[in-house]
């Protein structure tokens, strides 16, 4: 039978036959998280040295382009300088028959979209990110000794599981077959998993618009609790939003003024903490210029921004203000604030994405009014 005649569900259900055996062993190949910068995209490019078709032009210039994707104007990933390769920079991928990713979210909970350029199918299995925790419950109680030696298993992206065993420990699970010249989006902390159902090309990226903000900020604290290495620092991310705001698209800058209100006040209560226990000494410190190695909170792993705590004594390390008892055992009288901005400055920076966001307010009623009279108006008819 010719490779595209197989019926996908044949294929899935050798597919779960093979994982679930543990007397065969096949042993598949897939080329995963190829760097488009380096090998080129599937998508047309216009900087590349081929001249392109105007129907090309047309598409290299897309939204639908992943490589333009990233840095739409509504998207908080334009405000990123760095080419985060598979965050901002596509991943291509080519897979055979079985090759699988194993269950994973995106990194800071972002969202990913794939495309399939050609080939065969692409089967999906996603779970709803109010079940996430729900998930990784599940896997722990099955597979306790695996996550007693690796608590970050999840994020290693080495664990499958078959989707009805989950499902039959009350996790939502829907699934679906990605053809040839289709589009999958996975939404944040939405875990997802699969396979190839043969010989297949696709390229994928992430993008974060507005409403992401909240997930964003909520994964870090995640990250925190599992001491995992960030990507990107979200209070820089907010910051450099905020330190623009006449550049932002409008709904992104109300959903910026939101975060940066809770992390203003998170900032106060964390640097009123500090002048309790007696830290006074404050330097200012543009943290941006550093490298992030040397930046992480040697506690939790994250990557500081607004503040962190040093020592005049032991000047190899330091640590997130919500750690400042795990910095060192020297007097705090040699320990002080590293800064980025004065509590005072941060208001200003508060003040100005608010004119922004109000403006954003003020459309909005503009457009529910006249939606309204149009609605009434229709009724009248």
């Amino acid at each position: 039978m010719p490779v595209h005649m197989v019926p996908t569900e044949l294929v899935e259900k050798e597919f779960w036959r093979l994982v679930n055996s543990i007397e065969e062993d096949v042993t598949v190949e897939y080329g995963a998280d190829i760097h488009s910068k380096e090998f080129g995209s599937g998508f047309p490019v216009s900087d590349s040295k081929r001249h392109l078709t105007p129907e090309e032009e047309e598409y290299a210039t897309s939204g639908w382009n992943l490589n333009v994707m990233p840095v739409l104007e509504q998207s908080v990933l334009c405000h990123i300088n760095a080419d985060i390769s598979g965050m901002k920079v596509p991943w291509l991928y080519v897979g055979m028959v079985f090759s699988a990713f194993c269950w994973h979210i995106e990194d800071h909970w972002s969202y990913s979209i794939n495309y399939l350029h050609w080939g065969e199918p692409k089967t999906w299995y996603g779970v709803p990110s109010l079940a996430a925790e729900h998930l990784e419950e599940v896997m722990k109680k099955l597979t306790p000794e695996l996550f007693d030696s690796q608590p970050d298993l999840l994020h290693q992206l080495v664990t499958l599981m078959n989707p009805n065993t989950l499902m039959s420990h009350g996790v939502p699970v829907v699934r679906t077959n990605q053809c040839a010249g289709e589009f999958v989006i996975t939404f944040p902390r939405a875990y997802h998993s699969g396979f190839n159902q043969g010989y297949n090309f696709a390229e994928a990226v992430n993008f974060c618009t507005a409403d992401w903000l909240p997930a964003g900020r909520q994964c870090i604290e995640h990250y925190r609790r599992l001491r995992r290495y960030c990507v990107f620092s979200h209070e820089e991310l907010i910051c450099k939003m905020a330190a623009c705001p006449e550049k932002l698209d409008l709904n992104l800058a109300a959903a910026v003024h939101k975060e940066m209100f809770i992390m203003v006040q998170e900032e106060r209560r964390l640097r009123k903490a500090l002048l309790e226990k007696g830290i006074t000494e404050a330097e200012r410190e543009a943290f941006e210029l550093l490298p992030d190695d040397e930046r992480q909170c040697i506690k939790c792993k994250t990557t500081c921004f607004l503040s962190a705590l040093a020592c005049y004594d032991c000047p190899d390390g330091l640590v997130c203000l919500s750690h400042i008892n795990d910095l060192c055992k020297c007097s705090s009288s040699r320990q002080y604030l590293r800064y980025r901005y004065t509590l005072d400055e941060l208001p200003a920076m508060l003040h100005k994405l608010k004119v922004r966001a109000e403006s954003f307010d003020t459309w909005a009623n503009k457009v529910r009014v006249a939606l309204e009279v149009e609605d009434g108006r229709k009724r009248s008819e």
